[in-house]
């Protein structure tokens, strides 16, 4: 996955509703025919629903990868916090740009280690995951 779909993912997500590529291009500061791109590889892939001058909504599948990737960047945000004595906020944005690089086995790890925390040291709620089903289509 691209740190681009990343983005998009988890950006419909916390919108959860369904919107026009030209309104999350001019949002996130993307190029249309860039998020166009992306957009259509997201579609591909089975993440979202998506016809030409129609709006783009998250798909079931999206869904519970934008779950289990805002939970990866939460837990990774506590280890930082909590092994390294990083600042909250540091560790936030820091785990949103580490986020890709880590395998389901040693986010859960992590979460196990901390005894399934709720929350991450910026106050975020730790969306709860029944399964990870992000370690196929993140390596993608």
């Amino acid at each position: 996955m691209q740190d681009l779909e990343y983005t998009v993912i988890k950006f419909l997500f916390q919108k959860s509703i369904p919107l026009k590529v030209g309104k999350i291009a001019k949002e996130l500061n993307i190029p249309h025919s860039t998020l166009g791109s992306c957009i259509t590889r997201l579609k591909t892939k089975g993440f979202v629903e998506y016809e030409a001058y129609r709006e783009v909504e998250l798909t079931s599948k999206g869904k519970d990868l934008a779950i289990e990737l805002i939970r990866h960047a939460r837990l990774l945000e506590i280890f930082l916090h909590n092994e390294l004595g990083v600042k909250p906020e540091l560790a936030h944005s820091e785990s949103e740009n580490l986020n890709l690089l880590f395998s389901c086995e040693t986010i859960n790890k992590i979460c196990k280690k901390y005894e399934h925390p709720k929350k991450c040291p910026c106050g975020e709620v730790i969306l709860s995951s029944s399964h990870c089903g992000c370690e196929t289509e993140v390596k993608k």
